[in-house]
């Protein structure tokens, strides 16, 4: 694997909250690759928050090492982890969108990390960042939805906007914390697909939680399963079985 293609690495990487609790990540190994589309696998508590978080610098590690888009990012100021978090797309679980600003202004700010702050205040936008974000509106099938206030809209539409969000920032990563949780399966099913397409159109490399194995058998190139912190799995959805699923979920 060339340096090129190692888009993510974590080198005996570990958090601990507090001093005296158990790690919530324990000495992780590994290398994502350009391209890969994982999913993350465990109970709550496992740590799938926390490893998401350690790839976008919202969690320092306390031992080890992580590097991002070929930056160790322990080794960067707050200026140039911001200029990294510009190149990573985040789909949250709950949403984080304004309530009462519209699905376009909601989509707008994905662009905030790549403009000047006086800019935003203002909420100026070029014609270019407009056609931009009307066009990830029509990817996830919000277009006729603009201009409609987001707080009026379902979860599974929140979560397209969400979704349209990150994409608008036309990342080289994108990263989502257990995005279909609070939605029926139905819709979550749909959610996979809207990311699995994007993930290929625009040669993403993405790495999404999820609490359904169905969904990530269905739709990953690769697994990760964590147990309290351990990475107990690392593999394509076809090498899973009742023992693996057995060392996820004990």
């Amino acid at each position: 694997m060339t340096e090129e293609q190692k888009v993510i690495q974590l080198a005996d990487a570990s958090v601990i909250y507090e001093e005296g609790a158990d790690p919530a990540l324990k000495n992780i190994n590994l290398t994502v690759k350009q391209g890969e589309f994982i999913c993350v696998l465990g109970r709550s508590g496992a740590g799938k928050s926390t490893f998401i978080r350690t790839i976008n610098a919202l969690q320092p590690l306390q031992e080890g090492s992580v590097q991002v888009l070929n930056k160790d990012l322990a080794g960067l100021s707050e200026k140039q982890i911001r200029s990294v978090r510009a190149d990573i797309g985040m789909i949250f679980q709950h949403f984080h969108l304004i309530p009462r600003l519209s699905v376009l202004q909601n989509v707008y700010t994905g662009r905030f990390g790549h403009r000047p702050s006086w800019k935003n205040l203002l909420g100026i936008f070029s014609d270019q960042e407009k056609e931009t974000a009307e066009h990830y509106l029509s990817e996830v099938g919000l277009l006729e939805y603009a201009g409609r206030r987001v707080e009026r809209l379902s979860g599974g539409q929140k979560q397209r906007v969400g979704i349209a969000r990150a994409m608008v920032q036309e990342p080289a990563v994108l990263l989502g914390d257990e995005p279909v949780a609070s939605l029926d399966p139905t819709t979550s099913d749909h959610i996979f697909q809207l990311l699995r397409r994007l993930h290929e159109d625009r040669d993403l490399t993405t790495i999404v939680n999820v609490h359904d194995v169905e969904l990530a058998s269905a739709y990953a190139d690769r697994i990760i399963g964590l147990y309290e912190g351990e990475l107990v799995f690392d593999g394509k959805p076809g090498d899973m079985n009742q023992r693996t699923l057995q060392s996820i979920y004990r």
